[in-house]
């Protein structure tokens, strides 16, 4: 057993651990104010299940003890008050106020009940808040100086910009213009910013700047500052640059505290002007009145979501009748049967709509009714039709005076017409729309929900409901409030809220229209959500169905209209609120509501709304009752007195209390139907009530409400709640916070003080108001706050910090902002109170988390830190000043610290403290890293871009406090990534020689110069001093340098590029900014004009040309290992990346003068690494020189021609005159990259190599060698490549001539088979691109066939070109190659070979070639053989077996398409040029129709003549260039098929043997001996043109052309013969099929066995087998012909008989039909050929074979149908 003691904040524990068990007793329990103490209890713990592990943790770092800061400030007072930087030192007076907000209410009714509201909200405005933010940018104006000395030429020729490279290249210029910019996502996750010169982007883009990553698109408006910044200014020119996921936070502080405003939403006024229809007449009986509309119309309005699927609105009614249409109503004008009143709201005709969420998808509704005068239908019918006669208006009018005198209370639906409001989802109006034509309402859709379902959509798809041909329409007109959409407008002297209470006190009514403010339904989400400050107290009542079609209860009960009633009673003398809001014409406030009525409908809808106020004391007898009455609407003359009198008939009753539980709802209910209505119906008290229910008390009926109150809750209330909310109320400000954090409305809580009441920023407000109001303000700090209240914070600040310790994995999204709050808090703390207690509040704080704790704890930390450090007085709070100044030492030992020691860490405490955690993070994982430097580069940027420091002197002061950093680089330099800084790249056995500190920055101190190559890394030559200048742990390498107060032991994992360069840029930005102060007070004299440009080109220059005297050295002193292998190392490597790296850096031309001196001699001396061996080194230097080529100096390029020329001199004197193989190679290689990477070709380039052989011309020792011819042959094919280059870009969207330039290109190379197979690859992936695998895969399998051609003339493989032959003749070319030259430096090897195979058989499978797979594997299965990999064996013969499964699967199926094939031919000599009158085999993919490939044609040489240049030929015929009009370009496209002879017949049996190797095609043309095309079957004739392509398909190429064609023509019979062959062949193929095409071969019999007169295969039969006819045509042909008749009637016979089996019973019919046609067929048959014609077997045949032959003039018949589309089945006859 033993025992261990642990200590935390406050808390001791015991940890008593024995053999069996553990567990944990609290020794102490720390007690809070006004908290629980903590408590644990004791648990006994199984240990034999729980492992002990001891870890060995680093040493934590030693705690930091802050320095009293006002006790410095105090005693340095006078002192910092003299320096001419005090700015930097000393906080400003009164750098924060307290502002008085004075708030007027426009609401007079409410101004004493809402006095509080009107109360001065006061606002603590802290003056420099704005400075604590990266956002504060630095406005510099541009310096501009004279350039002196050097020449730099940036080329930006199709070159792809980093987007800090784009931003400084901003910076450099002074006129801009506008470019537009596209951003992409690609897919490697990465982003490329492409931009155009105007709005179309569908061009070629201007350029482009490629992003790592892109973390959010905002929108920004620091652009015209960043114009103005200094070109001088790297890294931290713009905050945006430095910005990176991980320091993506959201601040407490972010936004501006403000009074609060409500957020009215979208507010536009509508005008209601009038509604006019067809129908118009005079209502007065003298006919001396105004033309109106014949009868009472009413219209209600609303805004309805069409994509929410909800009302957005209240109705607004209007009435828009003439005052003499008003008068047919009488007494019932409002439709409730109460007179009409004449107050100034009767008769509203403007409302204001408010949109809180506008959209486009928000539409308006105006929905007309009319008085019930039957069913919908009748009363719309006279519209419809378009009456217009007098005498039928006048009938309809005495009609309508009838209606309306008795029934004028009751509603019918009639229309509706619907308008868009918003043209966009910001909320601009739509001004230019108008309302829909009139739809007729359907009586089964007329509910809300229908109309937004059924009839909303699709009217916006053109597709609508019946029209109403009304005009004019609906003219309603928008018109909007002045005023901002989301600001307070300028309230209107008529208006009424939605409560019609008037907003401001109204001036002469007379004056102005009403205007009603529309209540609006806010959509039930907290992110719409706002405090209330105006009072509603409604609720909306929508009845919305009846059921009633199977009550036995009442007689009649069909014309159904519902009363909605509000009582507080269901006594037997209760009575009706007056609290239901009428409509126009009637009063304000009424006691009932009538629904509309559906004529004879037992189930009726209803779209009504009933607004209600509600009484602001319910109770639970207020309630809703429903009445249902039966309306007459017969008022038919003769029925007597007594039925007319009872227009309404009670039909039932129902009810709905409000409240439930105390509260109100907003749903849907359904309610039972009374029969009657007894006394007590509600039920509450308890007495007995006698209720007859209809039909059984289902709940028959359904009405939802929606409450719209500021007073009555519809959220359950909790028991005592006031009590509750007093004793508990900061619970509930924790709810409430939590809550509007949670739906994004912090705004709430930063704007408004009654909401802001909470926490830090409540303690934040009252202790500066508190100062503020009791002149505390002008106290020293230390005696503002008494220290109980300090001790207070602390505390708080400590229970806080630990809930985020302790709760962050169960809720980290709370301790986040938590966290956050903390930081803002503590940070506030700095301008109100004691500052060195503030820094003891930060300590403590960081103090408790270390690195062994989670990462998510670590995170928090920097993020409290990052928010700590974004004061806008940082600079003060870490004492810009030597440390031994703030010791109060001499000013003579004030050295700058680059250390960073504990004494740095006390008196800088907040830079201490940044520094000490990066360092620590650096130690730790890559995330904390990457979010430890980005707080770093973050808070410099903001230093370097603060306005108040913008001079040279405090920049270079702020930068002094970051000097220690200098020694963290130190620690973590063997960690660096120099692969993209460096070409030498650190290893464990590299070795690295660092100058120590003691070394470097004295002369830096004090401003000396005179070292200027001076290097922090350099590569030490002499391995003998390692021992001396290295030390060596673990294989991670230790600097001798003094410990800094990290004492962690140095990682060993490396740090990835971004981490590098941000230590580095860092440092470089502190040292840069350091030497800029330092020169205003150093020696440089008035007179010097140099500008900065100057002495940074002059600094770039000597560091290059320093680094190139290194380099130099180190290759003489290295010499010897460099030429280990023949210079085949990787010392060599490092060396040559090491100079390539001068040119993928921009240089002066002085600079790269000297770089291609250095080369010439590094080439000199070590010619076998360039010119044996891998060709890796030759390549490499051969791209940099060709791309030195294309520079814009004229000096670099001759330089640069010089080097290449010397280049392939040394290779042929090394070759010792036999060639330059291996730099021909490797130039050509270059060249063809460096088209794609920087757009070489030009007349620079052309230049260089013009000068290229001019040196080769004037080289005299040479004279008389192959050399100069062979530098001439090499200059000749860098311009073949470049011209062909060209071609390719002209022609990129022309496939074939595309393939057909790389074609040519890889033939121009058949002894370099290294560059055959670039283009070879190339045209491959050409043909991947457009779909032509198969093409893919012959590319892929030449390029295999050279690769074992290559292998096999240098004696490493058996097999060559000649083993692909089985695969494919064409592979022939491959065998061209020649011996002399490029096989000799090709790198191939069995390896190779077999991938490229590999890759072969992948395409084989995508292009569905299965049986190529076995042959094109025999060289893959003779490379394992001899290696004996069995392994390998087993699985190429298991994939060999697959494929042959595949075969047996798809063979004969034609379930494979392969394409199909035209013979295209191109005429016009001004056009084509070496195309014209040549004929062409297109193979297409799959089912490409004739069609289809002609308008692709048409279409492509239509982009690049003209389209009024080219036409089509539409025929097959023959075409005469001469007859052919010059000015135009013709194409010619016909389809064609694969020719076969009667051999190939035999062999080429499946569908892929007939579209594998082919090069023979056919096609057929019609035409009469008339010179018609076609004509009857007794002259027609027809020409088969048989054509044999250069190459056999599939080839490299989708297009090959013809090179030899015949032609034969045929008479009529022999068309007879081949027709009726054609049909026998497709029957006897249909019948034989494995699974037989059932409706492919009801077609072929349809087509065959029904007799027509003119047409089909009888037709054949009369003109060529009747006995007058037959007698005109050999008898050979006729006897061949009958014969193929009588095959064709077995044949019909044969696909009868298959198709009975296939049918099922409802075809028995058609096959009768189908048998009785084929009865008539062989009895014509019959006749005509004067025999019995019947079923017999084809052995009883009397024609020989010779008789066969001899009637036959082809071998092979195809089927010809038009010159468009040509189907061909491939057909033999024989004779037994």
């Amino acid at each position: 057993m033993f025992e261990v003691i642990q200590c935390w904040s406050g808390c001791i524990f015991k940890f008593v651990f024995t053999e069996k068990s553990a567990y944990i007793k609290l020794v102490f329990e720390r007690t809070c104010t006004n908290m629980s103490p903590l408590r644990f209890d004791t648990q006994q713990v199984n240990t034999d299940q729980i492992p002990l592990c001891f870890h060995l943790q680093q040493e934590k770092p030693k705690l930091i003890d802050p320095l009293d800061y006002e006790t410095v400030i105090s005693e340095l007072g006078d002192e910092l008050k003299e320096d001419p930087l005090r700015d930097l030192l000393l906080f400003p007076n009164h750098d924060f106020t307290l502002i008085c907000n004075h708030v007027q209410l426009n609401l007079l009714p409410l101004l004493q009940a809402c006095k509080y509201y009107n109360s001065d909200l006061n606002v603590v405005q802290f003056k420099y808040d704005d400075y604590g933010e990266i956002q504060h940018r630095l406005q510099q104006p541009l310096v501009c100086g004279t350039f002196l000395g050097h020449t730099f030429i940036i080329t930006v020729v199709a070159m792809t910009l980093s987007l800090m490279q784009y931003l400084n290249l901003f910076s450099s210029v002074q006129s801009f213009k506008r470019r537009y910019f596209q951003l992409t996502q690609l897919t490697d996750n990465s982003y490329i910013m492409n931009f155009y010169k105007d709005e179309k982007i569908s061009k070629e883009p201007k350029g482009c700047i490629f992003l790592d990553s892109c973390t959010g698109v905002v929108q920004v408006d620091f652009l015209p500052d960043l114009m103005n910044v200094s070109f001088n200014r790297t890294l931290f020119n713009h905050p945006q640059v430095l910005r990176s996921p991980r320091t993506e936070h959201s601040s407490v502080e972010n936004a501006a505290v403000r009074p609060f405003e409500e957020k009215l939403g979208r507010r536009f006024m509508i005008t209601c002007r009038s509604l006019s229809l067809m129908l118009q007449g005079c209502i007065n009986e003298s006919e001396t009145g105004p033309v109106t509309n014949i009868e009472p119309f009413f219209v209600s309005l609303a805004l309805l979501d069409v994509r929410e699927g909800r009302k957005v609105s209240a109705d607004f009614h209007v009435d828009l009748n003439h005052e003499a249409v008003r008068q047919m109503l009488g007494s019932c004008c409002n439709g409730t049967g109460v007179p009409a009143t004449g107050h100034w709201l009767s008769f509203p005709k403007q409302a204001i709509f408010s949109v809180t969420n506008p959209h486009t998808d928000i539409v308006m509704v105006a929905r007309v009714e009319k008085v019930l005068m039957g069913n919908i239908a009748c009363g719309t019918e006279p519209y419809i039709k378009n009456t217009d006669s007098s005498k039928t208006v006048q009938k309809i009018l005495k009609s309508n005076k009838q209606f309306c005198s008795k029934l004028g209370k009751y509603r019918m639906p009639f229309a509706w017409s619907v308008r868009s409001v918003f043209k966009d989802n910001h909320g601009a109006l739509d001004r230019e729309s108008r309302f829909s034509p009139l739809f007729k309402q359907e009586s089964n859709k007329i509910s809300t929900d229908d109309l937004i379902k059924q009839y909303l959509p699709s009217v916006c798809v053109i597709h609508v409901p019946i029209l109403l041909p009304f005009c004019p329409l609906l003219p309603f007109y928008f018109s909007t409030l002045p005023g901002d959409c989301n600001s307070v407008f300028s309230v209107r002297s008529d208006c009424v809220t939605s409560s019609c209470v008037p907003v401001k006190p109204f001036e002469e009514l007379s004056k102005h229209q009403p205007t009603v403010e529309v209540e609006e339904f806010v959509q039930d989400t907290t992110k719409f959500t706002q405090p209330h400050r105006v009072y509603r107290n409604h609720i909306y009542v929508y009845p919305k169905h009846l059921k009633y079609d199977s009550q036995k209860s009442f007689a009649k009960a069909r014309n159904l209209s519902v009363y909605v009633e509000f009582r507080s009673s269901d006594e037997e003398v209760a009575k009706p609120l007056k609290c239901i809001y009428g409509k126009p014409g009637g009063p304000v406030l009424t006691t009932a509501a009538c629904s509309t009525v559906l004529h004879h409908s037992q189930n009726p809808d209803f779209y009504d709304e009933v607004k209600i106020e509600l009484p602001t004391q319910l109770h639970e007898k207020h309630h809703l009752l429903f009445s249902f009455y039966h309306v007459t609407c017969d008022i038919n003359a003769k029925t007597n007195a007594k039925r007319r009198e009872a227009l309404e008939t009670p039909v039932g009753y129902s009810w709905l209390p409000l409240l439930k539980e105390g509260r109100l709802s907003s749903q849907e209910f359904s309610v039972p139907i009374s029969c009657n209505l007894s006394p007590g119906y509600l039920g509450n008290e308890g007495r007995q009530i006698y209720l007859k229910w209809v039909d059984g008390g289902k709940a028959i009926f359904k009405v939802s409400t929606n409450v719209v109150s500021t007073v009555y809750t519809q959220v359950k209330p909790s028991p005592g709640f006031l009590q509750a909310l007093l004793a508990l109320f900061m619970l509930v400000l924790v709810h409430i916070v939590a809550k509007c954090h949670e739906d994004n409305l912090d705004h709430y809580l930063h704007s408004y003080i009654k909401f802001s009441w909470f926490f830090f920023e409540l303690i934040v407000k009252s202790m500066a108001q508190h100062l503020l109001d009791s002149d505390k303000v002008k106290l020293p700090r230390p005696q503002r706050f008494p220290s109980s209240y300090l001790s207070r914070v602390e505390t708080l600040v400590e229970t806080v910090s630990e809930h985020i310790f302790w709760k962050n994995k169960d809720l980290a999204e709370e301790t986040r902002c938590a966290n956050l709050a903390v930081a803002a808090f503590v940070k506030r703390c700095f301008t109100l109170m004691d500052r060195g207690f503030t820094f003891k509040l930060i300590s403590n704080y960081i103090n408790m988390i270390t690195s062994t704790d989670s990462k998510v704890l670590c995170e928090r930390k920097f993020e409290f830190l990052r928010e700590v450090c974004n004061h806008e007085h940082y600079i003060p709070l870490s004492l810009p000043l030597p440390s031994a100044r703030i010791a109060g030492k001499s000013l003579s030992l004030s050295v700058p610290e680059y250390n960073l020691t504990g004494e740095f860490c006390r008196k800088h405490f907040l830079t201490g403290l940044l520094l000490r955690e990066l360092g620590l993070a650096l130690q730790d994982e890559q995330d904390l890293r990457h979010l430890a430097l980005a707080t770093l580069k973050t808070l410099m940027a903001k230093h370097s871009l603060d306005a108040r420091y913008a001079t040279k002197e405090k920049q270079a002061r702020i930068a002094s406090l970051y000097l220690p950093l200098y020694g963290l680089i130190l620690d973590n330099m063997p960690r660096f990534f120099l692969r993209d800084v460096f070409p030498i790249y650190f290893t464990s056995s590299d070795q690295v020689r660092v100058k120590r500190k003691e070394e470097i920055i004295p002369s830096f101190a004090t401003g000396n110069q005179a070292d200027s190559r001076g290097s922090l890394i350099s590569v030490d030559s002499n391995p003998s001093n390692s021992d001396r200048n290295i030390e060596k742990m673990d294989g991670c390498e230790k600097f001798a340098r003094p410990q800094s107060l990290i004492g962690y032991g140095s990682r060993c994992d490396k740090l990835d590029q971004a981490e590098t360069r941000s230590l580095l840029m860092c440092f470089l930005h502190i040292m840069k900014t350091i030497s800029e102060g330092k020169k205003l007070h150093g020696n440089i004299q008035d007179g010097d004009n140099l500008s900065p440009t100057d002495i940074e080109a002059n600094l770039s220059t000597e560091v290059a040309l320093t680094v190139l005297d290194v380099l130099e050295l180190f290759v003489h002193h290295h010499k010897k290992q460099l030429l280990l292998d023949e210079g085949q190392n990787v010392l060599m490597k490092k060396v040559l990346d090491t100079y390539l790296l001068f040119f993928q850096i921009n240089q002066s031309t002085a600079t790269l003068r000297h770089i291609f001196a250095g080369l010439r001699l590094f080439v000199q001396k070590f010619p076998s690494a360039f010119f044996q061996g891998k060709a890796d080194l030759c390549g490499c230097l051969c791209y940099e020189i060709l791309k030195c080529c294309n520079h814009r100096s004229s000096s670099t390029q001759t330089e640069a021609a010089a080097l290449l020329y010397f280049f392939m001199r040394k290779n042929f004197e090394f070759t010792k005159g036999k060639s330059i193989v291996r730099s021909h190679l490797q130039v050509i290689k270059a060249v063809s990259q460096l088209i794609a990477d920087a757009g070489i070709g030009g007349s620079r380039f052309q230049q260089s190599l013009a000068i290229i052989n001019n040196f080769a011309n004037g080289d005299a020792p040479l004279k008389n060698t192959p050399f100069p011819a062979e530098v001439k042959d090499l200059t000749k094919r860098i311009r073949t490549v470049l011209m062909a280059t060209a071609q390719m870009k002209e022609h990129e969207k022309d496939p074939e001539m595309l393939v057909d330039l790389q074609y040519s290109l890889a033939n121009s190379y058949a002894s370099t088979p290294e560059l055959r197979c670039t283009w070879l690859e190339s045209m491959a992936k050409v043909h991947v691109r457009n779909g032509d695998l198969s093409e893919a895969a012959m590319c892929y399998i030449h390029i295999s066939a050279l690769i074992a051609e290559s292998l096999k003339r240098r004696a490493s493989f058996s097999m060559g070109w000649a083993a692909f032959m089985c695969i494919s003749p064409n592979v022939k070319e491959e065998g061209a190659m020649k011996e002399d030259t490029g096989t000799q430096d090709t790198p191939y090897t069995e390896d190779t070979l077999v991938e490229q195979l590999e890759l072969c058989v992948d395409y084989l499978w995508k292009s569905e070639r299965y049986e190529l797979i076995a042959d094109i594997n025999k060289p893959v299965i003779a490379v394992f053989e001899k290696r004996r990999d069995f392994k390998r064996l087993s699985e190429l013969y298991y994939d060999i077996h697959r494929s042959y499964l595949k075969v047996t699967e798809v063979v004969n199926s034609e379930k494979r398409l392969f394409g199909r094939y035209y013979r295209v031919a191109f005429y016009g000599q001004g056009f084509f040029e070496e195309e014209e009158s040549k004929e062409f085999i297109y193979k297409e993919p799959k089912l490409t129709g004739l069609s289809e490939i002609s308008q692709r044609l048409l279409k492509l040489y239509s982009d690049k003549f003209g389209a009024d240049n080219v036409k089509m030929i539409q025929d097959s015929n023959k075409v005469n260039p001469k007859d052919l009009d010059p000015k135009f370009a013709y194409i010619q496209v016909t389809y064609v098929v694969p020719y076969f002879n009667e051999k190939e017949q035999q062999d080429k049996r499946t569908d892929f043997e007939r579209h594998h190797n082919i090069n023979r095609f056919v096609f057929e043309t019609p035409f009469t001996l008339s010179g018609k095309k076609h004509g009857d079957v007794e002259e027609q004739c027809k020409r088969r043109t048989i054509l044999t392509s250069k190459y056999f398909f599939p080839y490299l190429k989708k297009r090959i052309q013809v090179v030899e064609q015949q032609s034969t023509e045929m008479n009529p019979i022999e068309v007879a013969i081949d027709e009726m062959s054609r049909k026998v062949s497709e029957l006897n193929q249909l019948c034989n099929m494995e699974e037989v095409d059932m409706i492919r071969l009801q077609l072929k019999l349809q087509g065959s066995v029904s007799v027509k007169v003119n047409a089909g295969p009888m037709a054949y039969a009369r003109a060529f087998l009747e006995e007058k006819n037959a007698k005109k045509y050999p008898d050979n042909q006729v006897k061949l012909l009958k014969e193929i008749f009588r095959q064709f009637a077995e044949a019909c016979g044969q696909a009868l008989d298959v198709n009975e089996r296939l049918i099922k019973e409802d075809q028995l019919e058609y096959q009768e039909e189908m048998r009785a046609h084929y009865r008539d067929m062989l009895t014509e048959l019959s006749g005509i050929m004067n025999e019995q014609v019947s079923l017999f077997p084809l052995e009883n045949s009397d024609l020989t074979e010779l008789e066969v032959r001899s009637a036959l003039t082809h071998s092979a018949l195809v089927h010809f149908d038009d010159s468009f589309y040509i189907f061909s089945v491939e057909y033999r006859c024989t004779s037994n």
